[in-house]
């Protein structure tokens, strides 16, 4: 057993945050494949950490975008591309897009980088 066994347990218990995924998956049907919409995870403790903010990307069509990263356990399969709901320990509730692909060389968790991107 290695010794990072217990970091990989011990550190979701620090994450307040709540994690929604959806994402598209394949699905044959009479030999047609189609994308459809799924939840991939619900509910699954996260840490959304906020990379940068500027003020000066805020425009006149009054968009809020700014770059995060979302800590979340290994062993999800997240898709890039997939839509990332972020629930805070206050109860406030972000949507994130255009997300990467989890990058999973962390024992403990992996990451995937995240854009903001809704009406401000």
């Amino acid at each position: 057993m290695s010794l990072f066994e217990g970091l990989k347990k011990a550190t979701p218990l620090l994450w307040t945050d709540k994690a929604k995924i959806t994402g598209t998956k394949k699905v044959v049907k009479n030999h047609i494949t189609n994308s459809v919409e799924t939840t991939i995870v619900e509910n699954e403790p996260c840490k959304a950490i906020l990379k940068g903010q500027s003020s000066s990307t805020q425009t006149i069509f009054g968009t809020d975008e700014a770059d995060a990263k979302l800590l979340i356990r290994n062993g999800i399969d997240i898709p890039a591309g997939a839509v990332i709901y972020v629930t805070d320990q206050n109860g406030n509730t972000t949507k994130y897009k255009r997300s990467s692909r989890g990058y999973t060389g962390y024992y403990s968790h992996q990451e995937i980088a995240m854009v903001r991107d809704e009406k401000a």
